[in-house]
């Protein structure tokens, strides 16, 4: 009898110890999913209203007489969403956003045909930029 009481509290524990990490993982994939949607919208603001952005292009003259047109923007396709939880006492996660942020040029023999040409990716740079959630949406 009291091997039975003891196998049933070992499964017993076990059930409510998995439970719980069960749904520890169903509240950090919701947790995910809703940071990647954020982390989506984050994004297409920052190609927006990014002051060297495509609206913003750089246009100036190269000392040959002709004309170079750089803009910045990110790659929606290189965007990574890790999200953790914190290591304080209270309740809350950490996103992390990666992504590719890339630099394009063109030249062209005036600042229209520059704005114009086929622009060519001439650096690239990982960024990575930390988010908090506190129970009050991402921020």
């Amino acid at each position: 009898m009291k091997r039975i009481r003891i196998v049933l509290t070992a499964i017993f524990l076990c059930f409510v110890l998995s439970s719980g990490a069960f749904a520890s993982d169903v509240t950090e994939q919701t947790e995910l999913s809703r940071f990647q949607i954020f982390a989506k919208s984050w994004v297409v603001k920052l190609n927006r209203s990014h002051i060297k952005g495509i609206q913003r292009m750089e246009i100036r003259p190269n000392e040959d007489g002709t004309y170079l047109a750089r803009y910045h923007a990110i790659d929606p396709t290189s965007v990574q969403c890790i999200v953790k939880k914190t290591s304080s006492k209270r309740k809350g996660l950490i996103g992390l956003l990666k992504y590719i942020e890339t630099v394009y040029e063109s030249t062209g023999s005036s600042p229209k045909t520059a704005r114009k040409s086929d622009f060519k990716a001439v650096k690239r740079t990982r960024i990575t930029e930390i988010f908090s959630n506190s129970g009050k949406g991402w921020r």
